[in-house]
């Protein structure tokens, strides 16, 4: 019997959660009209002509399936009407699943009258392509494409495809790169390695979806090529890694693969066979049999584990990848890279198989050879594409992790090769297999992986039952172990086998004990750390060339910073390394001075008093109109970190950096412009501008800057102004900000815009207070100018240090300091690398261009 509490408690969750779902259910529900009749449609006709367990009867294939002859005899209705049948249970589940989601998501965007003729016009063009493709490649004597010039097309997958991607062109530009590298990637994939006329079709209307969707672009004005940050340009090579890692087991879960890949299950899957053994199994005449031998299966679990160690392999590097690690990089390349060698020897024991005069074959051979070198290609493409992105790969592993790693996989490979070798050697292998090199060849087929000693029966007969153990178990031993050992290195728990971590958690230390307003900044990737012998103070700087250009001064205890300063340049002395302090306020100048150091102005910081702060007069209506607005819309400021926020804000911060990122002609800067990744840091508070139905307008993260142990600043690092937020949403969060840093601090920071000086720096200007040698610090800023000149379409920085000036913030000015006049060129080359890591050798030039110009 129900309490009155259950039953309150009861009626809350249906008031808060059951309802409110329902609701958001149905409205979507009632927004696609049209994907329910396609979908209703498509599940009633299976249940009445009853296809779902093995597809239409024979006797309705002229409706349910649209062909060549088909058309040709005026049966023109099946092009629309196969695409109300599907081939199997797999095959409804998936079309439906499509349907549902894909035309759904189109419908949304593009409304039901659009979706419909897209939908309709994908079919149509899809199948159009198809058969011309096919009857080129029938005429040409292909052995694939030209086989399906007369097959019957039987599913909605080309006008689902077609139409999901056209309506991509209206998605926020963070999930449209998404959606159409998933949708593309796995239709590629499909083609490559299942390659049925339906995977075929598929990818048709893929591309024909893609070109649709630019056009839909370009209808806006937005068709341009979007730049991607660092974080999402890993998501998205991580997952290209991943869908290609699984299309050898798709190849042996589909029925009868044909795709140009497919040949790959025999080179992951199963053994990969001597020319030797060929010609010993199979004698003079190659019968399509003997090489189908491989295809016949797994000798048990362990035969199955060892062959999908290479997908399981590739699946945590591509969560190394997603996750920044650098060794995920190197172990997917040298992966794809052996890919791309074994594909290349089965190429080249394509072409020595032995033909015949007797039996015809140039034709078949050359169409065979055309497909069998997208073996070679694609692995090879892929390499390609993660080698000129390897920069994006930040995060090092531990040296210890890696030499111990190297050690225990060649210890373990030492002691199961060396066995067998003994063993080999006990069963005369060097006369059976033709010395040294037959033992080469069958310790590598041990651990390409090659699962299966029993599928060559005639080659392994002579092996005595020691040698065939051993052959058959040192694999998975030695494959087990090198998971265990790659997964532990890259996806361990917390990441101890990061370089710098151990590192980062002493600097977060010392960063408590004080520092500078940008010296939170040191936690960032790529910096290394010198610390003093008393870890006592650090300096965070980046070595380019041969400087070291620290971000800030020394942090720590203030008491022992000028002492670090003192040891960083005896460090630097010790390694022929010029030291380069940037970014500094006028703390050091004593010091350095003393050294003979020079000193050139390279931003103006801005410092707001906020506790004496009041937006009132003529000099704040900016900031009370856009804390009006706020109001009159419903938006306020939500505060806290980046993993305390809901979920459904922090995927909202994702788009409104993509959005931001997506503008830019140049890659992501650095150094001392945080992004996305930066803002995770559990130290640093985000303030986001969220209206009433839970929209982001914009975000700022503000630093932490502690002194002794005591929070006393917070400096601003990320603005992002989301694509529809309003006027004045900048203004309404520095606004906020104030309000509401004003109750932890007294002072905080709207940090320096890069490249940007305030006016009264040309006073300094090549001024070094009574140093010789103006006219290589003049040349410096001048360059400096040029660049922020060059860049200020791209990033606005004098844009932004005009905004910060609406404030009426206290300026401080911040240096660098250098030691020679002869070392600026090179101090010049390190700061663009530090600011532009990513820039490319392109993008350089244009760069060039826009700073002679």
């Amino acid at each position: 019997m129900k309490t009155g509490q259950d039953v309150r408690t009861a009626t809350l969750a249906w008031a808060t959660v059951v309802r409110p779902a329902w609701q958001r259910t149905k409205a979507r529900l009632i927004s696609i009209p049209f994907t329910l009749a396609v979908l209703g449609v498509f599940l009633l006709t299976g249940a009445v002509t009853g296809s779902y367990l093995a597809g239409p009867p024979e006797s309705m294939l002229d409706i349910a399936s649209v062909s060549g002859p088909g058309l040709r005899s005026g049966m023109w209705w099946s092009l629309f009407t196969s695409m109300f049948f599907a081939t199997n249970p797999l095959a409804y589940l998936t079309a439906s699943l499509m349907i549902l989601v894909l035309l759904g998501l189109a419908e949304r965007k593009l409304g039901a009258p659009q979706t419909a003729a897209f939908f309709a016009a994908g079919q149509f063009g899809a199948v159009t392509l198809f058969l011309l493709i096919t009857q080129v490649a029938g005429y040409a004597g292909d052995g694939w494409l030209g086989l399906m010039v007369d097959y019957g097309l039987i599913g909605p997958y080309a006008a689902v495809l077609a139409v999901g991607l056209a309506g991509s062109g209206r998605l926020p530009v963070l999930w449209q790169r998404r959606l159409r590298t998933a949708l593309l990637s796995v239709s590629l994939m499909l083609v490559l390695y299942v390659g049925h006329a339906e995977t075929v079709i598929g990818l048709l209307g893929a591309l024909l979806g893609l070109l649709a969707g630019w056009w839909i672009q370009g209808e806006h004005g937005n068709l341009h090529r979007h730049r991607s940050t660092g974080r999402e340009t890993r998501n998205l090579l991580a997952l290209m890694v991943a869908i290609f890692a699984v299309g050898p087991i798709v190849t042996a879960v589909a029925r009868t693969p044909t795709g140009p890949l497919a040949l790959l299950r025999d080179v992951v899957l199963n053994p990969l066979p001597t020319l030797g053994q060929l010609e010993f199994n199979c004698g003079a005449t190659v019968e399509a049999s003997c090489l189908e031998a491989g295809r016949q299966g797994f000798a048990g679990p362990l035969g199955l584990a060892v062959a999908i160690v290479p997908v399981i392999l590739l699946l945590i590097c591509a969560d190394g990848m997603r996750r920044g690690r650098q060794a995920a990089l190197r172990i997917t390349l040298a992966i794809q890279l052996a890919v791309t060698a074994l594909a290349a020897v089965y190429l080249a024991l394509f072409a020595l198989i032995p033909h015949y005069p007797s039996r015809p074959h140039t034709a078949a051979m050359g169409s065979g050879f055309a497909h069998i070198l997208p073996l070679v290609a694609v692995p090879l493409l892929l390499t390609a594409l993660l080698w000129f992105n390897r920069r994006q790969f930040r995060v090092e592993t531990v040296p210890a992790a890696r030499r111990t790693l190297l050690l225990v996989l060649g210890g373990a490979w030492l002691l199961l090769a060396g066995a067998y070798s003994l063993a080999w050697l006990g069963a005369g292998g060097l006369t059976r297999d033709g010395g040294p090199l037959g033992l080469l060849a069958e310790l590598s087929r041990q651990y390409l992986p090659i699962p299966i000693p029993n599928l060559y029966r005639r080659v392994f007969a002579d092996r005595n039952s020691v040698e065939s153990f051993i052959f058959a178990y040192s694999g998975p031993v030695f494959w087990v172990i090198a998971l265990a050992g790659v997964w532990f290195v890259l996806l361990g728990r917390h990441h101890h086998s990061d370089a710098g971590m151990a590192d980062r958690t002493v600097v977060r230390r010392l960063l408590h004990e004080g520092g500078d307003s940008l010296s939170w900044m040191a936690l960032w990737e790529p910096n290394m750390y010198w610390f003093s012998p008393d870890h006592r103070g650090a300096v965070a700087y980046q070595q380019h060339g041969s400087v070291a250009l620290t971000l800030a001064g020394p942090f720590g205890a203030s008491a022992s910073r000028a002492g670090v300063a003192e040891g960083f340049l005896a460090h630097c002395s010790r390694h022929a390394l010029i030291p380069a302090f940037y970014s500094c306020d006028s703390s050091l100048w004593p010091l350095l001075q003393d050294r003979g150091f020079h000193r050139v102005a390279v931003a103006q910081e801005t410092r707001l008093a906020v506790r004496e702060l009041e937006f009132r007069g003529k000099e704040w209506q900016n900031v009370r109109t856009a804390l009006n607005r706020a109001a009159k819309m419903g938006v306020t400021a939500v505060w806290g970190t980046y993993h305390g926020l809901p979920q459904a804000l922090r995927g909202q911060l994702s788009e409104v950096s993509e959005e931001w990122a997506a503008g830019k002609s140049v890659p992501e800067m650095g150094f001392t412009l945080g992004g996305l990744d930066e803002l995770m840091d559990d130290g640093v508070l985000c303030c986001l501008a969220v209206d009433g139905e839970g929209t982001v307008h914009g975000v700022t993260s503000w630093l932490p800057v502690y002194d002794g142990g005591k929070l006393v600043s917070r400096t601003l690092d990320v603005m992002r102004r989301g694509a529809g937020g309003f006027p004045g949403v900048m203004e309404f969060l520095i606004a906020s900000a104030v309000l509401e840093l004003r109750k932890s601090v007294e002072v905080i920071s709207l940090s320096g815009s890069p490249l940007a000086r305030h006016p009264e720096d040309e006073q300094e200007d090549g001024v070094d207070d009574g140093q010789e040698g103006p006219v290589p610090a003049e040349n410096l800023v001048r360059i400096l100018d040029v660049v922020g000149h060059a860049l200020e379409p791209v990033y606005g920085f004098r844009s932004l240090a005009a905004f910060k000036s609406r404030f009426k913030p206290e300026y401080r000015t911040l240096y660098l300091y250098y030691q020679d006049p002869l070392q600026l060129p090179a101090i010049g080359r390190a700061l663009t690398r530090a600011y532009l890591p990513g820039l490319s050798l392109r993008q350089g030039a244009r760069l060039l261009r826009e700073l002679v110009n």
